[in-house]
């Protein structure tokens, strides 16, 4: 193949990414949501098959009755848990959030903590610059406590004059308007849930028509490459989101167990363990952030505060769910679908620009899945450096 050649080929590859990037784009930016009904049904169909076709043998029953059965079974499992555990998650929730406003009221409490720790601090350092450094201190929080006081002033002033000056019924504008977008959104909610439903019991019995329709879109040169693919991609993220549901029972375990034996010694006085253990658990498995996101903070100002014991206590819990993590993560989660540091964060960063929260994680996942395809040879996007020298190093032993 000569150089033309190869420029001709590495030109037609990129214009065909882009375009695949591209419409990849503007389908998860403008159709997602809408099509977010069928896409459920689809993988509501696919996860029933075993299901639908084991009933519908050992029944006699026709696949559409059997498809219909199964379909309806799964929807009320689903709302038995979300009843479950939903509306405790919710009470817990609830609490929690009066629970932090309440700490939070008392505000210059925390900050009359904090600069006194730091006086603490700086009262060890030698006398030539101690000095300095704690009246610089002080006047630093002293604006700080007159900006707080001013906004809260400013609050109180406008609100007051918003009321005797303007006593109309125009402030009932938000909320009203709040109340009526909720409404109008009910209808559209209910008409996804109907279309989730009746799609999902008509894809479940019509799903090999629809597999066998897609392949036969695909080039016959393709479709070996298309069905391993598939294969490899079904049981690479079958296998991660297990893993990582079972590092969130772990982390949610270690974390309940952890302040529970706070509260049974007389150091954690909360009631809402289930909620902390419950939002370290998720955070710890978003990316980047880990459980270090909330127990080195709240450790930190449980140490200002005085509350030595908690502080303590809580990076004993930080160091377990740490070293418990780092043991069991190389186990359960295959070390080929790890990402860089470099390339995750820029994946976050990317999906929560053009996406949304969602696009947290659904980047860095689709960027695993298109990794592992180029790993495996059947996609060409990118050099791997590793495979690279293997082949080197092959040509070398041949020769």
């Amino acid at each position: 193949m000569n150089v033309v050649e190869k420029r001709r080929k590495a030109i037609i590859n990129t214009v065909y990414f882009s375009i695949f990037v591209a419409l990849g784009f503007l389908f998860f930016r403008y159709a997602f949501g809408v099509c977010m009904p069928l896409i459920i049904a689809f993988f509501v169909a696919a996860i029933l098959q075993k299901p639908k076709n084991y009933l519908s043998k050992k029944t006699f029953l026709k696949e559409g009755l059997a498809s219909t059965l199964c379909v309806f079974a799964a929807l009320f499992i689903f709302l038995s848990l979300i009843a479950l555990i939903g509306v405790r998650i919710v009470d817990e929730i609830k609490g929690f959030i009066d629970y932090v406003s309440i700490q939070l009221r008392d505000i210059d409490g925390i900050i009359d903590n904090i600069e006194a720790w730091l006086l603490n601090i700086i009262a060890s350092f030698p006398s030539f610059i101690k000095d300095t450094l704690s009246e610089n201190t002080s006047e630093l929080f002293s604006k700080l406590r007159e900006i707080i006081a001013g906004k809260d002033t400013e609050t109180v002033s406008h609100v007051t004059e918003g009321i005797g000056n303007k006593f109309q019924l125009s402030w009932l504008s938000g909320p009203l308007s709040g109340v009526i977008s909720t409404a109008r959104q009910v209808p559209s909610f209910l008409i996804a849930f109907v279309v989730t439903i009746v799609a999902s019991c008509f894809m479940t019995k019509e799903y090999p028509k629809m597999i066998e329709f897609f392949v036969c879109q695909i080039p016959e040169s393709k479709r070996k490459d298309f069905s391993r693919g598939t294969v490899l991609l079904k049981d690479s993220l079958s296998k991660m989101i297990k893993a990582y549901l079972l590092i969130i029972l772990v982390t949610f375990a270690e974390m309940s167990l952890g302040l529970t034996a706070l509260k049974l010694i007389g150091i954690f006085e909360s009631n809402y363990i289930v909620i902390i253990a419950l939002i370290t658990a998720i955070v710890d498995i978003i990316p980047i952030l880990g459980t270090g996101t909330i127990l080195l903070p709240w450790a930190v100002y449980s140490l200002i505060v005085g509350d030595i014991g908690m502080s303590v206590g809580l990076l004993v819990i930080y160091a377990v769910i740490s070293v418990v993590r780092q043991v069991i993560e190389p186990k359960l989660v295959a070390g080929q679908l790890g990402l860089s540091p470099v390339v995750t964060i820029s994946a976050l960063y990317l999906g929560l620009r053009f996406f949304g929260v969602l696009g947290m994680f659904v980047c860095p996942i689709a960027i695993i899945m298109l990794k592992l395809l180029n790993d495996e040879g059947i996609i060409k996007i990118w050099k791997s450096p590793k495979k690279e020298k293997e082949e080197s190093a092959e040509k070398e032993e041949k020769e």
